[in-house]
């Protein structure tokens, strides 16, 4: 779905970059989180480029994995670029035995957009938990018949750290897309879910879930009152993705610091900060070279998490 329609252009034919419509490489379907944040800033990109028509790309599955690989091997000429997270870049090269590409090499870095968590999702009409000290016993009570649905590398990580350190028995139950996981949750098909928090928060407004937990750090913003996984005995906070904008290796440099440049014009924009924070996702002002450090140290904590999950 484009966003844009007016076509940037200047004298020079560096300067006039971009002369066609550039796509942004998305692992997640239309309508997700992932989603929302990813056609605001495409929104905001094409009022700071000067209007350069900017396309989303949904291509979700393989928890991000296809998405990634399609802007791996896309032409590098700043045409296409890929919008991911560290959970998806990081955590997958982790936890799936072959992936289609490498990260430190295939893609590379053009800046850092924001972080957000995920929130473990119950259904109120099924489960009368209050908290998470209350549901551990209902699911363990269920006697290995508890089941969780999981359609990211953060949702079945959030949901293997919990069930493991809560001695639970459970089965998983794979997804192509988290909307659909939750719709089953709110079906009454499973015990929980782990959404990202933008979405989880629209689902819980609209009376469809309950959040009682998050998985970042420190408790998400616009969420002061639930609290996190790590403060309830469940180290999570490993597993909070870094969204960030990344390019086929071998994208000229000078189109790279424009992307760069632009991007981190949209991230400083206060508009953002009132977008993000009450959706519990915070901005991040970055660089490339930022980047790359946070990419080399979410290889080193996911691989941890996967020794586990």
């Amino acid at each position: 779905m484009a966003v844009g329609a007016t076509l940037f252009a200047s004298g020079s034919a560096k300067a006039q970059y971009p002369e066609r419509p550039i796509r942004i490489m998305l692992g997640f379907a239309a309508g997700s989180g992932a989603d929302i944040l990813a056609r605001w800033y495409a929104d905001k990109l094409r009022e700071v480029s000067g209007g350069a028509t900017i396309i989303i790309e949904n291509k979700p599955g393989a928890s991000g994995n296809l998405a990634v690989d399609a802007g791996a091997k896309a032409r590098p000429d700043g045409y296409t670029l890929l919008m991911a997270s560290t959970a998806t870049t990081a955590g997958n090269t982790a936890l799936y035995k072959n992936v289609p590409f490498d990260v430190t090499r295939d893609i590379i870095p053009i800046t850092t957009l924001n972080e957000n968590g995920f929130a473990l999702l119950i259904n109120p009409a099924t489960t009368e938990a209050r908290n998470l000290a209350e549901l551990t016993p209902v699911l363990q009570a269920k006697n290995g018949k508890a089941t969780f649905g999981w359609a990211t590398t953060v949702g079945l990580a959030g949901s293997v750290i919990y069930a493991k350190g809560a001695g639970i028995e459970m089965t998983p139950v794979a997804y192509k897309i988290t909307p659909a996981a939750v719709s089953d949750l709110a079906a009454g098909q499973l015990d929980f879910v782990f959404a990202d928090v933008p979405f989880a928060v629209g689902q819980e407004k609209q009376g469809r879930v309950k959040i009682l937990a998050v998985t970042t750090a420190q408790r998400a913003p616009g969420l002061p009152d639930v609290p996190t996984m790590d403060e309830l005995g469940y180290r999570t906070s490993d597993t909070t993705p870094l969204w960030a904008m990344w390019a086929p290796a071998g994208t000229p440099p000078d189109i790279m610091a424009k992307l760069e440049k632009w991007l981190n014009q949209v991230v400083e924009l206060p508009a953002t900060r009132e977008f993000l924070l009450p959706q519990g996702a915070s901005p991040v002002v970055g660089s490339a070279e930022f980047l790359n450090k946070r990419l080399a140290e979410a290889i080193t904590s996911w691989n941890k998490v996967a020794e586990v999950a």
